[in-house]
């Protein structure tokens, strides 16, 4: 069979990497196009999970002028390949632009953590209507939890078209966990931040980047940061600065005052991300997917964001959706802290999944009936597929 992966920022490259490898691993023919959207990000990602991509050039920060770029460029590559399928993953133009594409070529859809919803049209912004309009026009959810199960069972979405994975990006810390050269990385990092990890008590990681969360919102999660630093000077707090120009202004503009245990750095690579999330004793971060990671490896998250379309980490209790004011952050900050105890102690199901969502995918992709479907798409689009949907549903989770 025949696959064409579309994927385009670091997030998309993560959760498709253990994927793209389950199928290599299973004789699927797999072609891998990356949209440039992070080009360095995404590249030294697939370097680490040894994926070989076709990378288009389509980085920009105008949304449109990337709408128009991708749409020719994709265009072109499935016109050339012709693939039995598609594959995208969650909520960037990039997912939405290889879905469409796609459609409009008549080739089946299949979207990877689909359903997940904050039910706010500008939060996210743009990718809540991003991840709704590419769920639209996919022939196959993956969906990664109970909740986006629900979501699009409430929405009309057909049953048959819905598989219960988890979320691939516990396959991918997992994997990522078994690489990590610990020594190596923490070498690198002091390095980069200049101080010797070693002597403080412990870390906070943090990272921003939401659009809505840009200018003031921003500023003020970067003044809570600062405070916390001055408050807390036994601790490392690691900031990994997104490379978005309005972004980056956000927080560095005006900032003159800035603690010996606050580090700004240029953004991490995977392994020293997981590897600073492994070691946090608190993260602070807008980042769904960090949302996600947290949860997996059991750190105390607080979520700068008013909503989010992954409660199921506050659902366990890790998570904090904090918002951007200034005192709630310091205020949620040192409660959590003072508590740490009683994180390092909380049991629970990660509702993310067990690591199992890239095998799931791939026992879906051969059943007979999906096989037939994907091949003979034009004639039969309307296949009945609950029989090997509901073979694959993750075994402890919800079933439709």
């Amino acid at each position: 069979m025949n696959v064409l992966v579309v994927l385009g920022t670091r997030p998309e490259a993560i959760k498709l990497a253990p994927v793209i490898n389950t199928l290599k691993e299973n004789d699927f023919n797999v072609k891998v196009v990356a949209t440039g959207q992070h080009y360095e990000l995404v590249k030294h990602v697939l370097e680490f999970f040894r994926i070989e991509a076709d990378f288009l050039s389509c980085m920009n920060q105008d949304l449109l002028e990337n709408t128009a770029c991708m749409a020719r460029s994709l265009k072109e590559v499935l016109q050339e390949h012709r693939p039995d399928c598609v594959i995208v993953q969650g909520d960037t133009l990039s997912c939405y632009m290889g879905a469409y594409t796609a459609f409009l070529n008549k080739i089946p859809v299949l979207h990877v953590e689909a359903g997940l919803r904050s039910h706010h049209k500008f939060s996210p912004f743009p990718e809540e209507m991003f991840r709704k309009l590419t769920d639209e026009l996919s022939d196959v959810l993956f969906a990664p939890t109970k909740r986006a199960v629900e979501n699009l069972l409430r929405e009309g979405f057909s049953k048959d078209r819905i598989v219960l994975t988890g979320n691939t990006v516990v396959d991918a810390i997992y994997m990522a966990i078994k690489y990590l050269n610990r020594e190596s990385i923490k070498k690198q990092l002091e390095d980069l931040t200049q101080k010797n990890i070693s002597a403080f008590d412990g870390i906070v990681f943090i990272t921003s980047h939401r659009r809505e969360n840009i200018g003031e919102p921003m500023k003020n999660i970067r003044d809570a940061v600062n405070e916390l630093a001055q408050k807390y000077p036994h601790l490392l707090f690691v900031w990994s600065l997104h490379k978005n120009p309005y972004v980056r202004k956000s927080i560095l503009e005006d900032f003159t005052t800035q603690p010996d245990n606050l580090a700004i750095v240029e953004p991490l690579t995977y392994p020293q991300t997981v590897y600073l999330l492994e070691r946090s004793s608190i993260i602070i971060s807008d980042s769904g997917g960090i949302q996600e990671e947290a949860c997996t490896l059991k750190k105390p998250l607080l979520i700068t964001r008013n909503v989010s379309e992954r409660t199921e980490v506050v659902d366990v209790g890790l998570g904090k959706l904090v918002g951007t004011n200034k005192e709630n952050i310091i205020r949620e900050f040192e409660n959590v802290y003072r508590n740490l105890e009683y994180y390092q102690k909380l049991t629970f199901e990660n509702p993310y999944g067990d690591g199992k969502a890239s095998e799931r995918i791939k026992n879906f992709l051969l059943c007979d009936k999906v096989k037939s479907f994907l091949l003979k798409y034009e004639e039969n689009p309307k296949e009945d597929l609950h029989e090997c949907a509901k073979a694959n549903y993750i075994s402890y989770a919800y079933q439709p």
